[in-house]
């Protein structure tokens, strides 16, 4: 019980304490009446809607909203007092509002009843979310580049490979051409000869071609948008890159997908961007190995009702529990001039879809990485 002083008389709010007491509040707070007309327009609506409270006053309150809510506003009102069925009244959401100059912003909109000498009223309180988006944007945007750093990271570290695997095609156009010149040298009678080492400069320059093309769109800015993916096709894509970076290791890469694995919904170049990294850890958790025990291996089944597993199992060393317990901490790495970035981000990627991220020692040596996602719903 809070005490009270009965002999002290409690005072009544004339109209000045009480538009003194609204305009203490930092939210903008309007009252309406049963028609929507504006009766009372704290100072913080003031300065949020850009116009005095003598202007506010007596007007209509969806003079305030855009179409589609500006037309529809009446009937709102209507509905509700008819209805009791609240589409705004007594449920806060997210709407946008209209400045007194015809700006759009967002806000947040809680409105409440008021039973008022035999009449009703709604008191409006909006919060301004215009700040709160943009910091939203800037996080968003900030975590947008950071994967698309990581990924350039990724290409930078298997920069070796990518020259060497592009280098055998211009090499063999290069041989191939200076053939041709010779045959064509030795007389017309060579002529299919040189067709033939046309088309086979021909074949070395797809070749060529076709690992620009998976390195320029494995590192083209994320869009990060979610839709439909068929995991096998991901995942295939992106396992000519990775055999590269296994072959220039010494290392037997053997990728199986399971016929018919379901869809899932995700951002694909996201998920191959996971998929690469934990190719890569694996490739180098077996550098230091016996070359003849360097084995990786990728497995994509289903796992369980709605979902499908992923595996990356390497034959390295394993990992320590000091290891395993700073695995995922941000700037955390036991690489050489590592980032230590590469499997924190490749655990929020993973739960920004829903799935986990996670590893087991293997009982015979190595370590297992697994990603489980879930699958669309159809």
């Amino acid at each position: 019980m809070i005490p009270k002083d009965a002999h002290q008389p409690v005072p009544e709010f004339d109209e000045t304490a009480q538009d003194a007491l609204m305009d203490a509040f930092i939210e903008a707070i309007i009252v309406m009446d049963e028609n929507g007309r504006i009766e009372r327009f704290n100072q913080a609506a003031v300065d949020m809607f850009g116009m005095t409270a003598e202007e506010a006053i007596g007007g209509d309150v969806s003079a305030l909203m855009p179409e589609p809510d500006h037309g529809k506003h009446a009937g709102y009102i209507d509905r509700y007092l008819s209805t009791r069925k609240p589409h705004i009244i007594g449920i806060g959401r997210e709407v946008t509002a209209r400045k007194k100059d015809g700006t759009l912003f967002p806000v947040h909109l809680a409105v409440g009843e008021v039973g008022w000498q035999g009449t009703v009223r709604f008191i409006g309180m909006i919060r301004d979310l215009t700040d709160d988006k943009l910091a939203e944007e800037r996080r968003l945007r900030q975590h947008t580049d950071m994967i698309t750093a990581s990924r350039l990271t990724t290409m930078g570290e298997m920069a070796a490979a990518m020259a060497h695997e592009i280098n055998q095609p211009l090499a063999a156009i290069a041989n191939y051409a200076s053939a041709a010149e010779r045959l064509l040298e030795a007389g017309p009678e060579n002529i299919d000869d040189v067709q033939s080492a046309l088309a086979r400069i021909k074949a070395q320059s797809h070749r060529a071609g076709d690992i620009i093309r998976k390195l320029r769109s494995f590192v083209r800015p994320d869009s990060a948008s979610l839709i439909a993916a068929d995991l096998k096709a991901t995942i295939e894509e992106i396992s000519a890159l990775a055999e590269l970076d296994a072959r220039a290791n010494n290392i037997s890469l053997k990728i199986e997908i399971a016929e018919h694995m379901p869809g899932i919904v995700a951002d694909g170049l996201q998920i191959q961007q996971v998929i690469l990294n934990l190719l890569r850890n694996g490739i180098d958790a077996m550098i230091d190995t016996e070359p003849a025990n360097r084995s990786l291996e990728l497995h994509g089944y289903v796992s369980g009702a709605d979902e499908v597993r992923i595996d990356v199992i390497d034959q390295g060393h394993g990992i320590s529990d000091d290891v395993a317990a700073n695995l995922f901490t941000p700037f955390y790495t036991t690489k050489p001039g590592g980032m230590g970035m590469g499997l924190a981000i490749s655990q929020t990627i993973v739960k920004s879809h829903g799935g986990t991220l996670g590893f087991e020692n293997n009982p015979g040596g190595g370590t297992t990485f697994y990603v489980t996602l879930p699958t669309k719903v159809t």
